[in-house]
């Protein structure tokens, strides 16, 4: 009974702790998202910077109810681990469409030299840059954006089937290969993320993108290694049931307690890198933004209107990850005449034609 006793107390302590680190977290990203919307002036960036934004009250509620009803974290963290792929998705075209503002990305690329990889496979053959280097770029970033939500659909079914075994190490758990195989993929995904900054670090320096960079690989990578690491806790014993919480309750409540801290700690961090005050403007403050006609219609500050149809029609949109999927994944497949590599030949073939005085229609 003592130990029953224990272990509700502990479970109502650290709910109620992750409950205030929730709530502030969520405000702070809520204040932050409510204020670009006030001063949405370079809607090309900032409807990625708040879908960005909204990563952390997405984080914090999740693993606020997941630490609340134990039994149901799977299925929360389902929606979670969906938007940890599509942030970083929303990371790489804020910087391509930052690149995008001033230049012709391609011409840009195909002007660079050969890109080195960065260490410890320096060794590797040099990049050559262009188009098929941003398409790669684009491609394996999105293939994380799509399969993490598959990896954790699969995750749901073995655990309905107690097929999953959550922590465990071993070859007959789907754990431990969905762990391998996710693995693979955001570390693919993040490689071909810092390649692209690698090979616009000039570009982008005066867009700072390294402490916005962190921001996101930190709630990635906090969020997968800190769940293997206590897996591997669990694994070798060193964390131990307490009264009727199992290990695996015991696990996913520590993980669970520790995210709603850490989104605390983002979300302190998303205002400092994050800021909305570099895109204030009193002549547009605030306004709604037309998408078809690329124009702004001022409205009364005390209004919400505005903010909330910019938000709806400019950031709760999920049209830009299709259009991308497709021109990424299916129409190369469909039309074997749009691989990229083909289009910079035909292009590099017209530009000496045309050095030569020859111009082939």
């Amino acid at each position: 009974m003592m130990d029953g006793g224990i272990s509700s107390s502990l479970v109502m302590i650290m709910w109620s702790v992750a409950g205030g680190c929730a709530i502030a977290a969520s405000f702070l990203s809520f204040y932050l998202i409510y204020k670009h919307m006030r001063n949405y002036t370079v809607p090309d960036l900032q409807k990625y910077i708040v879908r960005i934004l909204v990563m952390v009250p997405i984080y914090s509620i999740d693993s606020w109810l997941s630490l609340r009803f134990v039994k149901l974290s799977l299925y929360f963290d389902v929606i979670r681990d969906t938007y940890e792929a599509y942030v970083l998705y929303c990371f790489f075209s804020l910087i391509v469409a930052y690149v995008e503002r001033d230049f012709d990305i391609v011409e840009l690329l195909h002007s660079k030299e050969p890109l080195v990889h960065p260490f410890p496979l320096q060794f590797l053959p040099r990049i050559k840059l262009g188009r098929s280097f941003l398409i790669n770029c684009k491609r394996f970033v999105l293939q994380f954006v799509i399969l993490k939500p598959i990896i954790a659909i699969i995750s749901l079914i073995l655990e309905t089937r107690e097929k999953y075994g959550e922590g465990e190490f071993k070859v007959h758990t789907g754990y431990m290969w969905l762990t391998i195989f996710e693995n693979i993929s955001v570390g693919l995904s993040l490689y071909f993320l810092v390649l692209y900054y690698k090979a616009m670090e000039e570009e982008l320096k005066p867009f700072r993108p390294l402490g916005k960079f962190l921001c996101i690989k930190a709630v990635i990578f906090f969020a997968f290694w800190q769940g293997i690491g206590i897996s591997l806790l669990t694994y070798i014993g060193f964390i131990k049931p307490i009264g009727d919480l199992t290990v695996t309750n015991i696990s996913s409540a520590l993980q669970d307690f520790i995210t709603c801290i850490e989104m605390f700690i983002i979300a302190i961090c998303h205002h400092r890198f994050f800021s909305y005050n570099e895109y204030r403007d009193p002549n547009k403050v605030p306004f709604i933004y037309d998408k078809r006609t690329k124009t702004f219609f001022n409205n009364p500050k005390n209004n919400i209107t505005p903010i909330i149809k910019n938000f709806f029609t400019n950031v709760a949109t999920f049209s830009d990850v299709i259009s991308d999927t497709k021109e990424s994944f299916i129409l190369p497949l469909i039309s074997p005449e749009s691989n990229p590599k083909r289009d910079e030949e035909n292009i590099l073939l017209a530009d000496q034609d045309e050095e030569g005085g020859q111009v082939i229609l």
